[in-house]
């Protein structure tokens, strides 16, 4: 594993609170509490995950003070589901003022599959190159969308994160369907590219913490998690048994006694 990886590692695993949902989904998706940027950054440090990702803007404003100490992941790029077009996550900030706001690694949305795939591609090799001079770890958040796209298709995510490897992603995201051996094969499928899975956001807390435990025995270097943790009415005690079954092997059932 390169050493600028490392750096969003805690105990050889990686837990990454995502909180790119303002631009990408909207407002509604917030409550008074969430809605506050400093309450998910505290809550990133209080649980003491290994990253926390977010867009420029956020990050340029709130990951000060104590926050300083949180590796950050900048989103350089991104989008609004406003416009009815082909899906597509264009660039919006540079690697480099990525850098000056403390950013620990760079992520980029990937709809793989889109009609405007051949645009991101273009932009995701070019911001490869430019985060590695940094010395910088790239997080492909890999997302099939399209005509005829299934994106819970096995193949479909196998192909995901072997893209990731090919296009030179440090790590890769992709959304778990379920299916254990198949995530088994999309971690052999990514050679040296990591695998980080965001489990469903349906289902209950004890059940998110049983795909945390399935996905972790799979082999992935570990977990994203943001609405189905944020939104939860006891975010820092779900973090704390996501935490033990991420970093300390735990299992869920072991995990699930932390939330009484």
């Amino acid at each position: 594993m390169t050493v600028h990886v490392k750096k969003l590692l805690r105990k050889g695993k990686c837990l990454i609170l995502s909180y790119d949902e303002g631009l990408e989904h909207g407002p509604h998706e917030f409550n008074a509490k969430n809605v506050d940027p400093e309450w998910i950054f505290d809550l990133a440090y209080e649980a003491r995950f290994s990253g926390i990702a977010c867009h420029i803007g956020v990050a340029e404003k709130y990951h000060k003070g104590p926050y300083k100490d949180l590796p950050l992941i900048v989103k350089v790029n991104g989008s609004s589901k406003l416009p009815n077009i082909s899906p597509i996550s264009t660039q919006i900030c540079s690697v480099e003022r990525a850098v000056k706001a403390g950013a620990s690694a760079i992520g980029f949305t990937m709809y793989d599959g889109s009609p405007n795939e051949p645009a991101m591609l273009e932009s995701f090799g070019r911001i490869v190159e430019e985060a590695h001079a940094y010395n910088l770890p790239v997080i492909a958040w890999m997302y099939p969308r399209g005509p005829n796209i299934n994106s819970q298709s096995n193949d479909i995510l196998a192909y995901s994160v072997r893209m990731a490897l090919e296009l030179g992603a440090d790590l890769v995201k992709v959304k778990y369907n379920g299916d254990s051996e198949n995530l088994k094969w999309m971690v052999r499928c990514a050679g040296k590219t990591q695998v980080i899975v965001s489990a469903a956001r349906k289902g209950s807390a004890i059940e998110f913490l049983d795909e945390a435990g399935v996905a972790m025995r799979s082999g992935v270097l570990g977990m994203a998690t943001g609405r189905v943790l944020w939104q939860h009415k006891k975010p820092f005690t779900v973090a704390k048994a996501l935490k033990a079954i991420v970093y300390d092997g735990k299992t869920a059932a072991e995990a699930a006694q932390l939330l009484r």
